[in-house]
């Protein structure tokens, strides 16, 4: 049985493709050769004009209309022609007579679209369990030219906007967390600008969720490296070969930096810097050098130093990561260590509610180091469907401490210990569990591990995770 309601949706859909024709007959053109017949020639649009006999969504493509009314759509800017260049071409897209969506429409062989997403199943000790639709990530590449690219994650956390929380509906995240474009000077040499991700140890760097064994972030590279932290900026990166197998790699940026939004538990994350202003005159420098003897092994030492508010005190912050596969073994690690001269949550504009006033932490530290080891149980995997005889299991073990006050012990000291499963049959999908137990410094105890309190006085947190790229 058909409702009302239904029939009007399904005529839309049939007439999207009919409204999208006059697009693809243009991103055909575009990378057309001579020998194919050009989008007037034959035309993908009906010639009957359906949307008159129904009411509902319509989709305006702007700028692919007939304005002569002639039955045909205008050839697409950058249709080359024997003999013409991609330089041509792309002055031909810059005319101020072609329309956006004809621009956009011209890119459609030189761009790719992928991404990844991640969606967790928690069940804590403390609290009720939940699903959670933690990111879906899109992104965008460009090759412009052969020296000139551009590249942009686009992030939805929690499904994006609107995010109830507490019963209440607001706003979610639908975040930029990078978008660069990339000009090639040399070989070694590349000029990047726009929203970076700040090159504070490895794992702010490569922090997506299918590389990652584990489905939760290391609790020091949330708050003391507040992952993902992208700022606005701009500076070079590039890598040189020194003998047969090592390689130098490095990347050094301006940036405008964290402002004074530092608080003891949440670290750094509250002060990530504003894409539209800066607090001050002081632009943050940062910066990552890395040395990789031979393939399977890295090791990197960067930075951070830059001013936090208008008197010019300072954040100064140094990391150093290790990454070394053995076999069927991963070993990995980083400790982070920041220096903040003394100070106040304040010096934003006169009246924001930013300027609490509260005391800014002196001193922050953090570390992480994980071991992953990747196996197999061969009966199991001849049951499994062709595709996945490859895939393997990854049993993983990390232990972690953050402290985002070393003056005092605080509820933001915390000591983390956990176990992990994964079940990985293809390289782009994986099936994480993992169990952690975890203790802060609430009661005035330093939360380590090898502290009786530890043990006795922590709660757990269970979570299973799918993650996958595309």
């Amino acid at each position: 049985m058909t409702s009302g309601a239904t029939v009007p949706r399904r005529l839309s859909l049939l007439l999207l493709p009919l409204l999208l024709a006059p697009l693809t007959g243009l991103a055909q053109d575009e990378g057309s050769t001579p020998e194919k017949k050009p989008a007037a020639d034959a035309p993908r649009v009906p010639q009957e004009e359906p949307s008159k006999q129904v009411e509902g969504p319509r989709l305006d493509l702007e700028g692919l209309e007939d304005p002569a009314a002639t039955g045909t759509t205008p050839p697409a800017p950058n249709a080359e022609t024997p003999g013409q260049s991609s330089q041509e071409t792309f002055t031909q897209r810059l005319q101020p007579t072609t329309t956006l969506t004809q621009r956009a429409a011209a890119i459609l062989d030189r761009t790719t679209l992928g991404g990844y997403a991640e969606h967790d199943f928690i069940v804590p000790e403390q609290g009720k369990s939940t699903f959670r639709n933690h990111r879906y990530v899109l992104f965008v590449y460009s090759h412009i030219s052969e020296r000139i690219s551009t590249a942009t994650e686009i992030e939805f956390e929690f499904a994006g906007s609107p995010l109830k929380r507490d019963g209440i509906l607001g706003a979610g995240e639908v975040l930029l967390e990078f978008s660069v474009v990339d000009l090639m000077l040399t070989d070694w040499l590349t000029f990047r600008a726009g929203v970076i991700l700040v090159p504070v140890g490895a794992y702010n760097l490569r922090h997506d969720a299918p590389a990652q064994e584990l489905p939760e972030r290391p609790i020091a590279y949330t708050t003391v490296v507040p992952t993902t932290w992208f700022e606005s900026g701009a500076g070079f990166l590039g890598g040189v070969d020194l003998g047969r197998d090592w390689r130098l790699s490095y990347e050094v940026y301006a940036i405008n930096g964290l402002d004074a939004k530092i608080l003891d538990g949440q670290g750094f994350r509250a002060a990530r810097g504003s894409h539209l202003e800066d607090n001050n005159d002081d632009k943050a420098i940062t910066g990552r050098v890395s040395v990789s003897p031979f393939l399977g092994l890295e090791a990197g030492l960067s930075g951070y130093t830059g001013a936090y508010d208008l008197e010019n005190r300072r954040v100064n912050m140094v990391n150093a990561d290790v990454f070394w596969r053995l076999g069927a073994w991963d070993l990995t690690g980083e400790v982070v260590r920041a220096f903040i001269d003394p100070g106040y949550v304040q010096g934003f504009p006169e009246g924001s509610t930013a300027n609490t006033r509260d005391r800014v932490p002196t001193g922050m530290f953090g570390f992480y180091g994980q071991a992953n080891y990747r196996f197999r149980v061969e009966p199991f995997f001849r049951l499994l469907p062709d595709e996945w005889h490859d895939g393997h299991f990854t049993a993983s073990l990390r232990y972690e401490e953050k402290n985002t006050d070393t003056e005092f012990v605080t509820a933001g000291d915390v000591s983390r210990l956990t176990l992990g499963l994964n079940f990985r049959p293809l390289p782009p999908y994986v099936l994480k569990t993992s169990f952690f137990w975890e203790k802060s410094g609430g009661d005035g105890q330093m939360p380590h591990a090898w502290s009786r309190d530890f043990w006795s006085e922590g709660h757990w947190n269970f979570m299973a995770s799918v993650a996958y790229l595309f």
